[in-house]
């Protein structure tokens, strides 16, 4: 491995499941910089097809190395119950090594390392090749700020914080009722507790911070990150935001579907997703059905197997993806409304979808991405 007397050379490390915003920031890294980058790939076991997808793509873009790890197995390593981010720690300690290999097995010597967030357990490597090391919060400043004010808030407020009636005060931002809090805070005796408080403490020793959000969107919060008085005493590092960070998609792309979208009234169609890790109950996909039907919505639902509970305090789990559709759907749903929805198996051109003008609506799970591709393309 030799320093580079050419190109400045980022190394972007994704963590499970969030590997599109670290593609889409590598890509506005090279179109507006003149360095190069290599992105290196982390994810489990059982890669959903989306990402397959999304690693092909971006190989075929030839705008920077592609390396994937070999998935991480944590079947032995998780509890049921402790999904989310345990599993994306438990995921990023696996492939630790695996990462440190691949950082030493370059041709070039990378200049500074960008991890995503929930990477962050990889961020050290940083210190021992003495590199500058950054973070990436591909969701929101309001998350960024909460993270972070999360190891003060476990020293100041006993007790469960879901059982506290007052809003809790957060320096220079709006405050946050209880039934706002992100899902890892509401039980404290959990494992994903632990690894989001773990995640807060680690964040102020990067370099900087790059957070998908941009001034416009949130000055507020994004003013109290950078404020010592605020913020910014938690915090520490410098913050830099960079977004919207979202695929801009392909206006060439044709098919049935847009075939289809083609001869719809303009604002007419509903698009309906819950995101690659989103999910309904089978009661919830057979009313959110019904009332398609009975609407007469013209609409098009990317439709994923239904999750099942798999007993009490554990996690959702899917359904075989290779279950025909109409097998949890109300029967005779589908020939019913073909003339006015379409239903698109696991995944969909989400950007293309949302970008056509026949798409008036978007019923949503209210994912970062999903969000910043509703506002750039809405």
């Amino acid at each position: 491995m030799v320093q580079s007397n050419q190109k400045p050379h980022l190394v972007l490390l994704s963590a499970p499941a969030h590997l599109q915003p670290v593609i889409e920031l590598g890509k506005r890294i090279v179109t507006c910089q003149d360095v190069k980058a290599t992105i290196i790939v982390a994810s489990f076991v059982q890669s959903a097809p989306a990402e397959s997808r999304m690693v092909q793509a971006a190989l075929a873009t030839k705008l920077f190395d592609v390396i994937h790890l070999p998935p991480a197995d944590i079947s032995n390593l998780v509890e049921p119950g402790d999904k989310g981010i345990t599993s994306l720690s438990a995921a990023m300690h696996v492939v630790k090594p695996d990462f440190e290999a691949a950082i030493l097995g370059l041709e070039t010597l990378p200049t500074a390392l960008v991890v995503h967030v929930f990477a962050i357990e990889c961020l050290g490597i940083a210190d021992e090749l003495k590199i500058p090391k950054y973070v990436f919060v591909s969701t929101n400043a309001w998350f960024l700020a909460t993270i972070v004010y999360t190891p003060v808030l476990d020293k100041e407020v006993e007790g469960e914080y879901a059982d506290k009636k007052e809003p809790f005060a957060l320096p220079g931002c709006s405050s946050i009722r209880a039934e706002d809090l992100p899902d890892p805070m509401l039980l404290r005796t959990k494992a994903n507790y632990r690894e989001y408080l773990k995640i807060g403490k680690e964040i102020p020793k990067a370099d900087g911070i790059l957070v998908n959000s941009w001034e416009e969107l949130q000055p507020k919060t994004l003013a109290s990150l950078r404020d010592g008085n605020l913020l910014a005493g938690v915090v520490k590092a410098p913050i830099f935001p960079v977004g919207p960070i979202n695929s801009e998609g392909s206006s060439a792309l044709k098919n049935e579907l847009f075939d289809w979208l083609d001869k719809q009234p303009t604002d007419s169609v509903l698009y309906i997703s819950f995101g690659s890790m989103g999910g309904l109950s089978l009661e919830q996909m057979l009313e959110l059905a019904w009332g398609l039907e009975l609407s007469q919505q013209r609409f098009i639902w990317v439709v994923r197997p239904p999750i099942e509970k798999s007993g009490s305090g554990s996690g959702p789990k899917f359904g075989n993806i290779g279950d025909d559709v109409s097998s949890y759907l109300p029967e005779g749903f589908i020939s019913r409304t073909r003339d006015r929805g379409v239903i698109v198996p696991q995944w969909a051109p989400q950007v293309e979808i949302l970008s056509h003008p026949s798409c008036g609506g978007f019923f949503t799970h209210c994912g970062w991405n999903s969000a910043i591709e509703c506002i750039t393309n809405g």
